[in-house]
């Protein structure tokens, strides 16, 4: 569209006479609907560069002949730029030095600037063109519509500059004070809803990065064992919560922990995410769950910041057909024992909660696998589900663990599983962690 058709068409920028009432209420209508479509437009973008994409299809060419819109990300600039009648077109220069350019002095002082750029094909590039469009490509664009007025105005959200956009018409269109106070209005509100698109990208980078290293491990293969666990946070939207399970070690004497922090969603997820790694390294210091225990309660302790958290602890050994169990606890509810000859033992393994007193001691109990015997730890997030008219609890995981399958550990953890599910409904509960160790060696 030319600067003539623009003007036949209603120029969303033409200047217009003082004393002509009818043609002002027009236009600021016009600009009125043009600002709420860019709001709906912009804020409607959930992805940070087609949101940037968006500001530019807006302005070009319903308002300008050519517009770019600069993003500083750590030491560099992200360009994008529309010409009329073409598509977006993107690079990526270091940031000037605050001053030294008219896009650095328009970032870094956060005032618009206003020029003629009258240069032919053959411009400076070290000129007033490069000083704001500091890309080779991006200004090679401009070659069709130059003399242009250019102008340049500052993005800024929560009292910082991030980028700046820059408008060119061809010469003799012009940019008025009015319809620089309407752009800068405009550039205003585009500044603050591509600041929080920017945020929430961010946020999600975060919590993916959080999701995969916070998140429960997949269960490893262990020789003459079956695993089988099931996770459920207190806030599904979040996918992290503060149960938690971790399995590690060698191929016959491996560490198992269950354990529940204080707190639920992201904070706590965060937490456990330290005590699984402080397991993991007190391990390799002492393989007893008892010592294991005792080291992550001092490093709590001496990090001082108030938290604590519940955890059983074991320590899995081959022993010919059988495994050796050596089970501690710290606050934690006491895992099953489901033997093939029907018994259903209790582990009565106690202790004090991690992180709230020093120089706490542990003790270790130990409990033989026999070949089809599984050992089923948990979090009290299963005992405290609440149901229609009371919480899940101990009885009547007992009687679930009783009357349920025992030769396949999977089937165990599933039926707890869907026993709680059933129990629950609807109604909102707390994180539930269960992991379930099976000695697999073939029954006598």
């Amino acid at each position: 569209m030319s600067s003539t058709a623009r003007e036949t068409a209603d120029d969303l920028l033409a200047p217009v006479e003082s004393t002509d009432v009818e043609a002002r209420l027009r236009q600021s209508s016009r600009r009125a609907m043009f600002l709420a479509q860019a709001a709906r437009r912009v804020g409607g973008s959930m992805h940070a560069e087609r949101a940037v994409d968006l500001v530019l299809e807006l302005l070009v060419p319903e308002a300008v002949d050519w517009a770019q819109l600069v993003v500083l990300e750590g030491g560099v600039l992200n360009c994008h730029a529309l010409l009329r009648g073409h598509d977006v077109q993107r690079a990526s220069v270091p940031a000037p030095r605050a001053g030294t350019s008219t896009l650095g002095r328009v970032m870094a002082r956060g005032l618009t600037d206003l020029s003629l750029v009258s240069m032919g094909s053959e411009d400076d590039v070290d000129g007033a063109l490069a000083s704001a469009v500091p890309a080779p490509e991006l200004r090679q664009s401009l070659a069709g519509i130059r003399p242009i007025d250019l102008l340049v105005i500052p993005l800024a959200a929560r009292g910082r500059s991030f980028g700046a956009l820059t408008l060119a018409r061809h010469a003799g269109s012009g940019f008025d004070q009015e319809a620089v106070s309407f752009l800068e209005e405009l550039a205003g509100s585009v500044a603050v809803t591509l600041d929080a698109t920017r945020t929430l990208a961010d946020s999600r980078r975060v919590a993916g990065v959080l999701s995969r290293d916070l998140a429960p491990p997949n269960l490893p293969t262990m020789p003459g064992a079956q695993l089988a666990a099931y996770y459920r946070v207190a806030f599904e939207h979040e996918a992290l919560g503060g149960d938690f399970y971790d399995i590690h070690g060698g191929e016959d004497d491996w560490t198992a922990v269950v354990g529940d922090v204080c707190g639920k969603g992201v904070e706590a997820a965060v937490l456990t995410g330290r005590v699984r790694q402080a397991v993991r390294t007190a391990a390799l210091v002492d393989r007893s769950p008892a010592s294991i225990l005792r080291l992550v309660n001092n490093v709590m302790v001496a990090e001082g910041d108030g938290t604590f958290v519940t955890a059983v602890c074991a320590r899995v050994r081959r022993a010919g057909d059988d495994l050796r169990l050596d089970v501690a606890a710290a606050g934690h509810p006491e895992p099953y024992v489901l033997r093939t000859t029907g018994e259903l033992e209790r582990v009565s393994a106690g202790g004090t909660v991690l992180g709230l007193f020093d120089d706490t001691e542990y003790a270790d109990v130990s409990v033989p696998l026999y070949a089809g015997d599984t050992v089923l730890f948990f979090t009290d997030g299963v005992l405290e589900a609440p149901g229609f008219e009371e919480r899940f609890g101990e009885d009547r995981l007992h009687q679930v663990l009783q009357s349920g399958p025992r030769n396949d550990v999977t089937a165990v953890v599933e039926t707890v599983a869907m026993a709680l599910s059933d129990h629950l409904g609807d109604r909102a509960h707390d994180d539930i962690a269960i992991l379930g160790v099976q000695n697999s060696a073939p029954t006598p």
